[in-house]
């Protein structure tokens, strides 16, 4: 028990009554009798703060918490008091977790419970570990207050975002997916794959007049074509020491973690097959191409846990693996690194190979930190110094980037918080032109 601001000013009145009582001794007995009662006044306050059991806590939140993500966190406090009271309820959130808020100042009313929600937003994945809830709550005349510590510790797995997932499907079926990055793309008439007939309309190919059914219906009639089902997308992550890097407080491989689980999910909602393959000096993880709302679990279940390690990543074993492992033409999605032509001359000969037989794209995440030391202005040695190594680190991955591109291989280097766009836009391109 401790007191509060407000029983400190009256034992501090009470005080100065006393120093009035010595000095003019005929109020003495009234200045006895003041004191007292503000003692007894506290000592009642203390016997009013309720007991433990009176309160009981949840925190309610997904079952999983989404990386990069603000995640809402719900607090419901249970009591069977009385009395209206104040109080201030505390949670503590894991740590390496980012929170707008986790105090708040509540009036418990009676028989009804209290509920108050933050936002957390982990940085990593693995385990959230959630400590106890406190609470601290005044007597009924305000002058005493106690803490409480309420049991709600709990571990609650940090899986890549999957809540970009939900907004994706939120958009989609209100036509505003623009809200997300994602342009909106005709597909229909663009691919290879017979949908149906209809009349010819001037702005018509003469190509897609189909001969027959003109000559049986006596009118110009044209095929539509559809974008084709069921097509390949392979994502192969690279889970070397170069993706531990960090950008904006994430590491590199977690960014690229988040956009190709989006990217699988969009890719299942075109009916496509889709697999991944995580490396580093080793194969880590395969999943062959499959079609289905399934696989998405699957492969979310298959990634969640994977983890960069401290090693050179062997691209070359890994595009050996994957080419006894399934041979069929596939959009190959590459999310790794790029330093330099030298550095990444493994990259490059292994995106070589593979582009002979598939589509490849490579996608790197840029750091905004290079890009914005690269233009300003030096004011010393030191910054001079800084803007020329940011300048000639740009230059180098460029160098790379262009030399993937006379391969064939399309390149996307982009900020994490554009990367998923980027990236699902080409995928949608790639489809509406039947690229593959």
């Amino acid at each position: 028990m401790t007191l509060t601001p407000r029983a400190w000013v009256l034992l501090g009145l009470g005080g100065l009554v006393a120093l009035l009582g010595a000095a003019r001794p005929e109020f003495l007995g009234l200045t006895l009798l003041i004191d007292l009662l503000v003692i007894l006044a506290i000592t009642v306050d203390a016997f009013t703060l309720p007991r433990a059991e009176t309160f009981r806590v949840q925190r309610r939140h997904e079952r999983v918490l989404s990386l990069g993500a603000a995640n809402r966190i719900e607090l419901r406090l249970e009591h069977v008091l009385t009395t209206s009271r104040r109080a201030r309820l505390r949670d503590e959130p894991p740590p390496l977790c980012d929170y707008d808020r986790r105090e708040f100042v509540l009036t418990l009313l009676p028989d009804q419970p209290a509920q108050v929600a933050y936002h957390l937003t982990p940085r990593y994945r693995g385990e959230a570990r959630f400590e106890d809830v406190f609470l601290r709550v005044e007597g009924q005349f305000g002058l005493t207050e106690r803490d409480y510590r309420l049991p709600a510790r709990e571990i609650a797995p940090v899986y890549p975002n999957l809540l970009q997932m939900r907004e994706y499907d939120l958009l989609r079926h209100r036509g505003r997916l623009q809200q997300m990055g994602f342009r909106q793309l005709r597909l229909r008439g663009r691919g290879t794959e017979f949908e149906s007939l209809r009349e010819y309309t001037p702005d018509d190919e003469f190509r897609r007049i189909d001969w027959k059914a003109t000559a049986r219906r006596g009118k110009p009639i044209v095929r539509d074509y559809q974008t084709e089902r069921s097509q390949n997308v392979i994502l192969m992550l690279d889970a070397g020491r170069n993706m531990l890097a960090e950008v904006e407080g994430k590491r590199k491989f977690d960014a690229v973690l988040n956009t190709a689980l989006m990217l699988a999910y969009v890719s299942v909602q075109m009916d496509d097959k889709v697999g991944a393959l995580v490396f580093a000096d080793e194969i880590d993880i395969f999943s062959p191409p499959q079609r289905g709302r399934t696989q998405v679990s699957k492969l979310v279940e298959a990634l969640h846990n994977a983890q960069p390690r401290m090693v050179e990543s062997d691209y070359l074993y890994a595009v050996t693996y994957l080419a006894k492992r399934w041979r069929k033409r596939s959009l190959i999605a590459l999310f790794t690194d790029l330093i330099d032509p030298d550095a990444s001359r493994m990259v490059l000969h292994a995106m070589g190979t593979l582009a002979r037989q598939h589509l490849c794209v490579a996608i790197t995440v840029s750091d905004p930190r290079l890009h914005a030391l690269s233009q300003r202005t030096p004011n010393t040695p030191a910054d001079l110094y800084r803007r020329t190594v940011a300048i000639q680190t740009l230059d180098d991955r460029l160098a790379a980037m262009r030399t993937l591109e006379h391969m064939g291989v399309h390149c996307i280097d982009a900020e994490p918080d554009t990367l998923v766009a980027n990236l699902v836009n080409y995928y949608l391109q790639v489809k509406a032109r039947g690229g593959l």
